[in-house]
């Protein structure tokens, strides 16, 4: 018996076709093109009315979205993240004249580098548990600073300490207090992690985003190498 159940909408038509070649890679078979309307769906073995299924498809496809997420920071955007603040569709003004926000289109490299980095992926989720639990992370709905810096404190603990963690990736010492300073002061109306405005931050969340995601993919190829 086979169970059926919608994916999160994406932005992209190119993110669903990433995160599908990905997926092919990882949990084969669970994400398809939905033949009844646009999008995907998610396919695993079982009975659709055992709602266990849910939480199953819900990490696998939040996984691969942390993945997906790493190998590009403007991929991934769900639909219902999109302006989560107020309501979605268009809005007339006074005048009767429809405005529409539009987000931008995004392009992406060759099929085979996704099937590389889909294959490195693969062998880093299945040797570090720290890895799958940040990526599982790296694609939730609404990060915020305190997703961005777990994701490098899994990275802390794969690693055994910060020093590790800079030494194996190549990363500045002083990125990481970066890092640390401006998850931790960053005001929480704008994505930080803790009441406290006392110093100056560095880097908003959209920076934050770029680097975890960096940091991510980084972390994922060092450990796919490391297993050749």
């Amino acid at each position: 018996m086979v169970a059926y159940l919608p994916a999160p909408e994406l932005c992209q038509g190119a993110d669903e076709d990433i995160i599908s070649q990905i997926a092919g890679i990882i949990f084969p078979d669970f994400i398809e093109r939905n033949q009844a309307v646009n999008g995907l769906r998610l396919k695993l073995d079982g009975d659709y009315r055992d709602k266990s299924l849910i939480k199953i498809a819900t990490d696998q496809f939040q996984i691969l979205l942390g993945i997906l997420r790493a190998w590009n920071p403007l991929a991934g955007q769900r639909v219902d993240e999109v302006r989560p603040g107020i309501g979605a569709g268009s809005i007339h003004d006074e005048h009767g004249n429809q405005l529409v926000r539009v987000g931008s289109a995004i392009e992406y490299v060759k099929r085979s580098e996704v099937e590389a980095y889909g294959r490195d992926a693969k062998v880093a989720l299945d040797r570090s548990l720290h890895i799958r639990n940040a990526a599982w992370l790296h694609g939730r709905r609404d990060r915020n600073a305190a997703d961005f810096y777990m994701i490098y404190e899994y990275a802390a603990k794969d690693f055994g300490n910060d020093k590790a963690v800079a030494a194996s990736l190549g990363l500045s010492r002083k990125d990481i207090k970066r890092l640390t300073n401006s998850a931790n002061h960053l005001a929480p109306m704008d994505g930080g992690r803790h009441a406290r405005e006392m110093h100056i931050v560095e880097w908003d969340l959209e920076r934050q985003k770029v680097f975890i995601a960096n940091f991510l993919k980084s972390w994922i190829e060092f450990r796919a190498r490391m297993a050749s």
